[in-house]
């Protein structure tokens, strides 16, 4: 087997940055050009009516306008734009299909068998709207002219119609001799622009449209018509038209004629189209006209005639901190670094990881709530989708490489692996829009299960193993998994539950934590482990089936904090994988326990192994028949309780053998370690609105392949952003934390977060060889996180004994290092959520990983024998020389730090609602 390529190399890691740093200054200058170029056009308007489009499914249901995605009207959002007025239609037999289209998306089962050539006036008593056609083909009759001058005497409701529709044309030409042909039509065109762009006339409408003449289909017209329509004059009529109208209020909106031209096969008599393309007709109007009174929350969803809204308080906050307060920052630390204003800046290393989020959450702001970047609908294709799916299965393979070593069941790079595949195939499915098709959806929520029993899986061994149920670990990891989807959540002014996977991993995490901490001490005995399991899911599921539970809660948030979170989206979403999580768990468990009894040694172990192997493929085959059956809606009610057979027999079969077990694609374990921040940035990088629709980064191409260079491109930015971020939040998960900073290349290593102590000369401490120990003054920002969790922060009364002792640690750490190695060097002090201990490592082999700030901890904790002896001794000198209560030293507390921090999110939600 040939090597694989290494994604973790540096020479890989520096290939890729150069190449994601030429691509994003690329795009952002074309992107920034376009305005220049198109200022007219930052709505997309013009695109919506006259720069064309697509349709972008064989059934020609689905029109796609030029960089903007076209929103389908139905009753509710139809009336929330146009309740209470009118709609008024003139014109022909074209019109009134328009006229019907527009209808039906308030009054979807509107009768259309009507007198064909009679007025048709209707309200509606659910919207209130009143919609008027009058047939007038060649626009003569009295009626027409009263309702242009808008002194219409007879209308149903004394009221100045929101839509005024006139189209005319075809009539003009198939009866020349009595209408007076193509001449006659220019002259009453250009009355009727004259009438209706009157400034000093009563205007008959908000919203003023003449009907571009539309295309027809030769080749399924009759002889009659076939002599009389010709294309021809349909063109010169489009171009009279388009020259009568610039520069006034009349709205024509010529890409109803691509819309046809493109559509020929969706006609019968080569005049009047199928009512599929007559609705999305009618959706460009509406689109036009209502667009941007929509609510403008998230997700944005209609970016056609869409001003963004301007930004909020919290917005703004967020923004001056990532584009003002980073880079004074960067100036301070790098340039000004002995000025005292570097206190306010964390150090060099944290500052760089934090750009590279600032930076991330910036490109996903200008991308997703502003128009720099245009953003198109999904469509769904089974052969894009199969030919997706297919090149990652290529790469996948022809990225495996066997592990040097026997690995253990269920190792670190095979669940990354697991991740990465899984990942990658929930992208396409987003990216495709199949969650339509139930065969791909179904699928799709085994994969999410499929992340929570590791997380049941993984949490579980941990804690069962090593019993640590420190404040440290469990801060390090709901950081890790929410830092960027809070950041989000209020830079993008949207909800926290909105990007649900973070948060469902966190509630679901919390559960373990406490049914593992709760009456721990017991744990070892099997039933009572294997009880409090059972009761706590069954606990678990009792809270989530219970409405009021989360109502209450729910309403609770809002009333104290603000927080409009949607308690049916939360509970639906716990249902689905209410039980999977306690299935990780006592698979789990069972894994131990076989682990302590060495069953592989049992006589009976092969056969049970070939068992467990034909029962895993039966299972995963009897699943995808059974769930291949169910529409979506169905299979969501058997979900929960069959998700864990294809989970398990996966487990099984992915680990039978050991060429199996010790094999992995590097590919899908590289996308596996940053599959949070591709799930979390996939809503604003990749994708757009929210998901709804998809990101395109190259809107200056057009044409065959367009749709492919720009998912080529985007991918490309959207994965190598997704791997930078993902360490950036490792860094400053850390950071916040313990108070550690990440090591900067070509920079001394940083230094330790030790507390802030003054010292003179003769309270300098020595080590053992006589020669002075260096204290290293705080000279910056240190992490409020950190001091809170007692890892760094204000000095007590023994903290320069404390600090002795730290220090001569370190010196000692680094004399037996050095001398060991025979050269100099730095200690890597790090450690990341990554580097916590393994399943085989004792308790004292994963401490002796920790940095300088947790030896603090411990000698607070009275870890140590021998600390403890000289705590005790310092106990009178602690009543003594007690510090006075002041704000620092509240500051300092735990229960403040908690405080403060609601205290915040409280101000946050109240300032942004």
């Amino acid at each position: 087997m040939h090597a694989a390529p290494s994604f973790t190399s540096s020479s890989y890691q520096k290939g890729i940055q150069a190449l994601f740093w030429a691509l994003a200054a690329a795009l952002l200058a074309l992107a920034a050009v376009r305005p220049i170029v198109d200022p007219a056009d930052k709505t997309h308007c013009e695109s919506l009516l006259n720069h064309g489009g697509s349709w972008i499914d064989t059934q020609r249901t689905q029109w796609q306008p030029k960089g903007c995605m076209l929103k389908n009207y139905e009753p509710t959002s139809a009336t929330s734009c146009l309740g209470k007025s009118r709609v008024v239609m003139i014109g022909d037999s074209v019109v009134r299909q328009l006229f019907y289209s527009v209808v039906k998306k308030f009054i979807p089962d509107f009768a259309t068998d009507r007198d064909k050539h009679a007025n048709i006036i209707h309200t509606d008593p659910t919207s209130g709207t009143t919609f008027e056609f009058y047939w007038d083909p060649v626009l003569n009759t009295t009626t027409a002219q009263e309702l242009l001058s808008g002194q219409y005497q007879n209308a149903p409701v004394a009221q100045t119609p929101t839509i005024f529709l006139v189209g005319s044309g075809m009539w003009f030409l198939r009866y020349r001799e009595w209408s007076g042909g193509l001449e006659e039509w220019k002259k009453t065109m250009a009355n009727v622009v004259k009438v209706m762009n009157d400034p000093d006339s009563a205007s008959p409408g908000k919203h003023l449209f003449i009907s571009s003449i539309q295309s027809v289909n030769p080749d399924k017209l009759s002889d009659v018509r076939y002599e009389t329509l010709r294309l021809k004059d349909i063109e010169e009529m489009n171009i009279y038209l388009k020259s009568i109208t610039r520069n006034t209020v009349v709205t024509v909106p010529f890409v109803w004629n691509k819309m046809t031209e493109t559509a020929m096969d969706a006609t019968r008599d080569g005049l009047h189209f199928a009512e599929r393309v007559m609705s999305a007709e009618a959706d460009v109007m509406l689109n036009f006209v209502c667009n941007n009174q929509l609510p403008k929350v998230a997700p944005m969803a209609a970016t056609c005639c869409y001003e963004y809204p301007a930004n909020s308080g919290v917005q703004s906050l967020m923004l001056a901190l990532l584009m003002i307060w980073l880079p004074i920052g960067f100036i301070v630390q790098t340039r000004y670094n002995e000025h005292p204003l570097a206190a306010f800046f964390p150090g060099i290393g944290v500052l760089r990881a934090m750009a590279v989020m600032a930076g991330s959450i910036l490109y996903m702001y200008y991308s997703d709530r502003t128009t720099l970047f245009a953003k198109i609908g999904k469509a769904y294709s089974t052969p894009t989708f199969m030919f997706l799916c297919f090149l990652s299965l290529v790469a996948g393979l022809a990225t495996l490489k066997r592990a040097e070593k026997d690995q253990p069941f269920l190792s670190r790079d095979q669940t990354d692996e697991w991740k990465g595949w899984m990942q990658i195939a929930i992208l396409i499915y987003h990216y495709m829009g199949a969650s339509s098709v139930s065969v791909i959806y179904n699928p799709v929520r085994v994969f999410v299960a499929s992340y929570l029993f590791m997380t049941g899986f993984g949490h579980f061994v941990f804690y069962y193993k090593k019993a640590d149920f420190g404040f440290r670990r469990v801060a390090m990891i709901l950081t890790r998994l929410n830092l960027l989807t809070v950041l989000l959540a209020y830079t993008m002014d949207t909800t926290y539950i909105s990007y649900y996977f973070a948060p469902l991993v966190s509630f679901f995490y919390l559960v373990i934590y406490g049914m593992m901490y709760l009456g721990h001490t017991h744990n070892h005995k099997p039933v009572f482990m294997i009880g409090k399991i059972v009761a706590t899911a069954i606990l678990s599921a009792s809270m989530i089936y219970t409405p009021i539970v989360l109502d209450t809660t729910f309403a609770v948030l809002k009333f104290f904090f603000g927080i409009t979170w949607s308690a049916a989206e939360w509970r639906f979403r716990l249902k689905l994988d209410v039980w999977i999580v306690f299935v990780g768990s006592l698979f789990s468990y069972g894994f131990i326990m076989a682990q302590e009894l060495s069953i592989t040694a049992h006589p009976h172990w092969a056969k049970a192994r070939t068992v467990a192997i034909i029962s895993s493929v039966i299972g995963l085959l009897g699943f995808f028949l059974f769930e291949s059956t169910m529409e979506k809606r169905e299979y969501n009610l058997h979900h929960p309780y069959i998700s864990w057979i294809p989970i398990l027999s996966f487990v099984v079969l992915r680990n039978s053998t050991a060429d199996l077990r010790n094999t992995t694609s590097t590919f899908y374990a590289y996308i596996g370690r940053c599959s949070l921040e591709t799930f979390i940035c996939q809503f604003h990088m990749w994708l757009a609105a929210d998901t709804k629709g998809l990101l395109m980064v190259s809107p200056w191409l057009e044409g065959a392949g367009s749709w492919s260079f720009n998912l080529i491109l985007s991918t490309i930015l959207f994965i190598v952003i997704s791997n930078q971020l993902s360490g950036a939040t490792g860094e400053l998960t850390d950071w916040l934390i313990t108070g550690r900073e990440p090591k900067v290349k070509g920079l001394p290593a940083p230094p330790p977060a030790l507390p802030l102590v003054n010292t003179t000369p003769r309270q300098r401490p020595v080590s053992a060889q006589g020669t002075p120990v260096p204290v290293k003054r705080q000279s910056v920002m240190l992490s409020p996180i950190a001091i809170s969790a007692g890892a760094v922060g204000p000095p007590g009364p023994d903290a320069l004994n404390k600090l002795m002792d730290a220090s001569l640690r370190l010196e000692t750490a680094t004399s037996n290092e050095l001398s060991e190695s025979g050269s100099s060097g730095d200690i890597d002090l790090s450690n990341s959520l990554d580097k916590s201990p393994t399943q085989g490592e004792s308790k004292q082999s994963a401490r002796q990983q920790e940095s300088v700030s947790l030896l603090i901890e411990s000698n607070n904790n009275g870890s140590s024998t021998n600390n403890h002896d000289t705590s005790r001794e310092r106990d009178h000198s602690r009543d003594s020389d007690a510090v006075p209560v002041t704000f620092k030293s509240l500051w300092a507390q735990p229960t403040w730090k908690v405080g403060i921090f609601f205290g915040i999110i409280w101000l946050l939600n109240f300032w942004s609602t």
